[in-house]
C-alpha cells in the first residue's frame, strides 16, 4: 500500500490544514458524542433608517456533531425571539416550509441531517432572518434563544444571543492588503499602522486591535496594552510551531464617521521567511469578532506596564467595549502579505527498492527544501509544487497510489503527485510509489521532475518561482534489480537568493479574514487533489533530465525535448 511522508532531520511531523485554527463557539460541546451548536454570542445589525426600509440579515447558526456513517437522524433546532422584541424582528427561512412550527414567539423545525462522505460526522446552517425594527433603542440588546437537539432525546446545547439594532462598524482602510509589500532581508523590521473608521451609528467605546503573525514574524515591540500569545497546537503542526498572536485593548472610544490611526505594529522577519503575513482584526471589545486569534493561542495577560499601543488620542481608563460591530460586510479585518528578499533551492531525490528481483519495487518520490526559506501558501491552501513521475515502456503502477498522486487517463505513465500547502526549510516531502517492472535487466529509468501546481496540470515543467536554482529540480532513477538512491549534482553554485516574487492561483487573496489564518480556516489539504495533476508530455522513455537555468530551458529525455517555462502568475498564495 502506497504511503506518503513528511520528514524533517531530528522529526517526523504530519501536517495539520490550515484550517486547524481552533474556533470558540458559544455553546462548545464537551464530548465526542454531543452536538455541537456554533453562534455567536453577540449580534448587531444595521439600525433601520428613518426612511426606507431596515437591512435583513441572517443570523449563522451552524450544528454539527457525531453520526454514524452514511446515515441520516431528526434534528431539532428551537428559536425563541420572545426576548427581541422592541429591537428586531424574527423570520424563519420559507425554504423550510413544514419542517417548522410556530406557537408566539417560539419556532420549532425539524431537520433531516447527513453524514458527510466517507465520515461519522455531520455539519448543517440551520440560519433565521433579523431586522432592526424602526425606532429601536441603539445599544439596548434584545435576545434570541437558541437550543437543539435530536429527536425523541433530550434538549442538547443551547445558547443567549444578545442582539443590537445598530452600533459601531469599524472598518479599515481598503487599500489595507491589496498589495504585497516588499519586505528585505531576513532579519528586517517591518511596521504597519492602521488607519480605522467608524461607519456606524455608535461610538465604539473602546478599539481593540488584534494582530496575527505568519509563520516567519515575531513582534519586535511589546506593548502594556496588548496580550500575547504563542499557537497552542505545539508540535502536532510544525507549521504553526510558535507562532504569535496579540490582542490590544486601546481605551479610546471611535466615534461615528471619526478615523483614527493606531501606532505602527512592529515585527521581525525570519530566517525562513519568504512570504509571511500579518492578519489584522479591529473590533469594539474582545469579542466574537476576535474569536478564531482567541482560539488558536495561549496568551499571557497584558503587563501593564511600558509603553502602551494608541489610536493617536487621549485614553479614557473608565472606557468599557460597546456592541459588536454591525454585520455582516464590514471590512474589520485585513491580511497583509510581505515579500522577503530571499530564496528556497528545491531539489528532488528519488530511491528505488527492489523485490522479487526487481519486478517489483517502491519508487521513493522526494521533494527536499534545501533553504534558506520555508514556503508555504497557508492563506490559499494550494500546493506550493507537484512531483511528476515519468515512468518508462514497461512500468506500471502496481498498488494503491499514495494520497496526493494520481495518474491521468491521457498520460498512464505519469503520475503527478502534489505537495502540501507547505515545506519547511531543511525538510523533505516523501511519495512511496509502488511499481511492476517487466524487464528490471534492462535497466530503465524513471524521471523524477517538479514543478509548479499549474505546470503540473498543464503538462509542463515550469521553474519554481521561489528557486532560483533550478537544475537540481530533476532526476533519473533506474531500476533494476539493485536498491539505487539518486540525487542531482549539485549546482556549481550557490544563489545567495534573490527578490522572491509572491505565487499566484486560486489562493484567497489579501484582505479577507482567516478562514485560516496562519489561520487556519477553511482551506483545502495540502495533499488533496493530487487527481488534478497533469501528465508530462514526453517523448522517450528513458535518460536523464537537465533543466537549463531558471529562464526558459529545456528538459531532454529520449530525444524529446520539453519546453520549461519561467513564468509569473498574478496575485498571491500566502
Amino acid at each position: 500500500m502506497g504511503n506518503s511522508r513528511i520528514t524533517r532531520p531530528a522529526a517526523i511531523g504530519a501536517p495539520l490544514a490550515a484550517a486547524a485554527i481552533l474556533a470558540l463557539t458559544s455553546a462548545p460541546a464537551h464530548a465526542a458524542d454531543e452536538l455541537r451548536l456554533d453562534v455567536p454570542s453577540a449580534f448587531t445589525l444595521p439600525a433601520a433608517p428613518a426612511t426606507g426600509d431596515a437591512t435583513p440579515v441572517e443570523l449563522a447558526v451552524g450544528s454539527s456533531g457525531p453520526i454514524a456513517a452514511n446515515a441520516s437522524r431528526e434534528l431539532v433546532v428551537t428559536y425563541d425571539a420572545t426576548g427581541l422584541a422592541g429591537i428586531a424582528s424574527f423570520a424563519l427561512n420559507p425554504g423550510w416550509g413544514t419542517k417548522c412550527t410556530t406557537t408566539g414567539q417560539v419556532s420549532t423545525c425539524t431537520f433531516t441531517v447527513r453524514a458527510w462522505p466517507n465520515s461519522t460526522t455531520f455539519g448543517g446552517q440551520f440560519n433565521p432572518t433579523l431586522t432592526a425594527v424602526k425606532g429601536a433603542p441603539q445599544g439596548q440588546a434584545g435576545h434570541l434563544k437558541v437550543s437543539q437537539g435530536w429527536a425523541g432525546g433530550p434538549t442538547g446545547p443551547a445558547a443567549d444571543i444578545a442582539v443590537y439594532a445598530g452600533g459601531p462598524k469599524l472598518e479599515l482602510d481598503q487599500s489595507l492588503g491589496n498589495q504585497p509589500v516588499d519586505a528585505g532581508k531576513p532579519g528586517a523590521v517591518v511596521k504597519q499602522a492602521l488607519r480605522v473608521t467608524d461607519n456606524g451609528t455608535l461610538e465604539s467605546g473602546q478599539l481593540v486591535v488584534a494582530a496575527q503573525l505568519s509563520p516567519g514574524l515575531t513582534f519586535k515591540q511589546h506593548y502594556a496594552n496588548c496580550s500575547y500569545g504563542t499557537y497552542a497546537g505545539g508540535e502536532k503542526n510544525e507549521v504553526f510551531k510558535d507562532t504569535q498572536a496579540a490582542i490590544c485593548t486601546i481605551n479610546t472610544s471611535v466615534k461615528p464617521g471619526q478615523t483614527v490611526t493606531v501606532d505602527p505594529i512592529e515585527a521581525v522577519v525570519g530566517s525562513d521567511a519568504l512570504y509571511p503575513d500579518i492578519d489584522f482584526v479591529v473590533s469594539s471589545g474582545v469579542n466574537d469578532d476576535l474569536k478564531y486569534a482567541r482560539g488558536a493561542y495561549t496568551f499571557t495577560p497584558a503587563s501593564g506596564t511600558g509603553p502602551r499601543l494608541t489610536a493617536g488620542l487621549p485614553e479614557n481608563p473608565a472606557a468599557k467595549p460597546g456592541p459588536p460591530n454591525v454585520g455582516p460586510q464590514a471590512r474589520n479585518s485585513a491580511i497583509v502579505q510581505y515579500r522577503v528578499t530571499t530564496n528556497a533551492d528545491f531539489s528532488a531525490r528519488g530511491a528505488w527498492t527492489p523485490a522479487d528481483g526487481g519486478r517489483k519495487g517502491t519508487l521513493a518520490v522526494t521533494a527536499h527544501n534545501g533553504g534558506p526559506a520555508s514556503v508555504e501558501y497557508l492563506r490559499s491552501g494550494n500546493s506550493i509544487a507537484s512531483a511528476l513521475v515519468t515512468l518508462p515502456s514497461g512500468v506500471t503502477v502496481s498498488g494503491k497510489l499514495p494520497d496526493g498522486c494520481g495518474v491521468r487517463e491521457e498520460h498512464p505513465n505519469v503520475v503527478a503527485c502534489s505537495l502540501p500547502m507547505w515545506l519547511l526549510n531543511g525538510t523533505d516531502r516523501t511519495f512511496d510509489l509502488p511499481l511492476a517492472v517487466s524487464a528490471p535487466a534492462t535497466g530503465p529509468k524513471a524521471v523524477i521532475a517538479l514543478t509548479t501546481e499549474q505546470g503540473a496540470y498543464e503538462n509542463k515543467v515550469e521553474a519554481l518561482p521561489y528557486d532560483t536554482e533550478n537544475a537540481n529540480n530533476t532526476v533519473s532513477v533506474t531500476l533494476g534489480s539493485t536498491a539505487v538512491t539518486a540525487t542531482p549534482s549539485a549546482p556549481a553554485t550557490q544563489p545567495a537568493g534573490g527578490q522572491s516574487t509572491a505565487p499566484t492561483g486560486n489562493g484567497s487573496g489579501a484582505g479577507t479574514a482567516p478562514s485560516t489564518g496562519a489561520t487556519p480556516t477553511a482551506t483545502r489539504s495540502g495533499t488533496a487533489g493530487a487527481g488534478s495533476g497533469g501528465g508530462l508530455a514526453f517523448t522517450g522513455s528513458e535518460g536523464t533530465g537537465t533543466m537549463v537555468g531558471l529562464g526558459v530551458g529545456a528538459i531532454v529525455l529520449g530525444g524529446g525535448v520539453i519546453a520549461v517555462v519561467a513564468r509569473r502568475r498574478r496575485g498571491t498564495h500566502g
